[in-house]
């Protein structure tokens, strides 16, 4: 009898926690395309990956579950760079973006001038 019991019990426990591991994801997810949206940048595959699970302190000093994520972006539709994000407790904790850089405009002319030298 304590045998079928402990299965169910296993069972159910097992898809509590994948429940909770699909809430974060998708917590991550939405997390992922507001920060891309603020950083100017495009979330490529519309998808985060788990990298890496462990514990952390809260504020409180209670022990979660800290998830990094990684993501990839694309900052003109060329180039694939990589995101990070790490969350604890389903709130946003840190997160590493590509800067995008303004590059100068090409001038009419195709000289490139060089330092002069101080002899």
């Amino acid at each position: 009898m304590f045998g079928p019991m402990l299965a169910v019990f296993s069972l159910l426990c097992a898809l509590a926690l994948w429940q909770n591991a699909l809430k974060a994801r998708d917590v991550a997810r939405s997390f992922g395309h507001e920060l891309c949206a603020r950083a100017g940048v495009q979330l490529l595959d519309q998808s985060v990956s788990l990298a890496g699970v462990g514990f952390a302190r809260n504020a409180h000093g209670h022990l979660r579950v800290r998830r990094n994520y990684r993501f990839d972006v694309s900052i003109d539709g060329h180039d694939r760079h990589r995101g990070n994000l790490t969350m604890l407790d389903g709130h946003l904790l840190a997160w590493s973006l590509p800067t995008v850089e303004t590059r100068p405009s090409m001038s009419a002319s195709n000289v490139i001038e060089l330092p002069r030298r101080l002899n």
